[in-house]
């Protein structure tokens, strides 16, 4: 176990060997122990299996300023280096997680039954949302790779990337970016369950976004987000399919309760909606607030 004391770490770090089942590496520390990056794209880098994050802050901010070269990119990264073999065991626990040019937390390349639980996540996405850098990257959390990203930045090979079975939940998530969690092409049977998000700016898109299958989103509240409360589709007509949102809570959601580009679509339904817009469903007819 690796325990830190209260102080700002201004050091990068990568995981060096795996953990084992029931014996993970622990990384551990109170929220006053404050890593902020070396300069490196990637303050937390994740390469191996059963790793325990555990209290702790990551914060991307750096120095006095507010500006591009005032936060780091990624915060917590987490990519397997060996082809067809993803990161598996790692859990994410009562973190603080803040601050990032680009998204929070990435679970990227055949990731699967990890999970991330009980943490706070805000202010991602300073590049774009913030600086107006020209795209729209900032998700609080995000899994898997889009399918033009599919071999870049890292990744063993171009193989579609399967990162499922992830476990998202009891979480608050205020991005002030884009989603609070987004979930790519290919990455099915994740489960994001009683989480607080907020904050998302993207009309385009929503609190949380599903374009793989077989995802499910459940017991959540959605609340003050420009784009839908949960967007589902994705880049083809196989894409994005066969979700569940059932049983979360909507506040003052910009576009719709529930946006669907693509169909059929789960268990969507059993919704709550307060004061939420319904000006653009979407191009498959849901009725997300019926009964289930």
């Amino acid at each position: 176990m690796i325990r830190l004391k209260p102080g700002v770490y201004y050091e990068d770090f990568k995981t060096v060997r795996n953990g084992k089942p029931g014996k993970p590496i622990v990384i551990t520390g109170p929220r006053s122990a404050f890593v902020k990056g070396a300069g490196a794209p990637r303050v937390i880098e994740i390469n191996h299996d059963y790793t325990v994050l555990r209290g702790f802050t990551v914060d991307g901010k750096v120095g006095a300023g507010n500006n591009k070269r005032s936060y780091r990119n990624k915060l917590i990264y987490v990519i397997g280096k060996t082809r067809g073999d993803g990161v598996t065991g790692l859990r994410i626990l009562n973190m603080s997680v803040k601050n990032a040019g680009g998204e929070c937390i990435r679970l990227r390349y055949q990731t699967r039954r990890n999970e991330i639980a009980y943490s706070q996540i805000s202010n991602c996405g300073r590049y774009d949302f913030a600086f107006r850098d020209g795209g729209k990257n900032g998700e609080g959390i995000y899994i898997g790779t889009a399918p033009e990203q599919r071999g870049a930045h890292g990744a063993p090979d171009r193989s579609v990337d399967a990162s499922d079975g992830n476990l998202v939940h009891h979480n608050v998530i205020d991005t002030k970016g884009n989603e609070c969690v987004d979930i790519k092409e290919g990455s099915s049977r994740n489960i994001v369950e009683h989480n607080q998000c907020s904050g998302q700016k993207d009309k385009n898109s929503g609190g949380f976004d599903s374009r793989g299958n077989n995802n499910v989103f459940r017991y959540n509240t959605v609340s003050n987000v420009r784009g839908a409360g949960v967007r589902l589709g994705g880049d083809s007509d196989k894409d994005g399919l066969h979700n569940d949102v059932y049983g979360n809570t909507f506040r003052k959601v910009g576009v719709a309760v529930v946006r669907a580009e693509r169909g059929p679509q789960g268990k969507v339904c059993g919704n709550t909606s307060q004061s939420s817009s319904e000006k653009k469903k979407g191009k498959v007819p849901l009725e997300p607030l019926a009964k289930c």
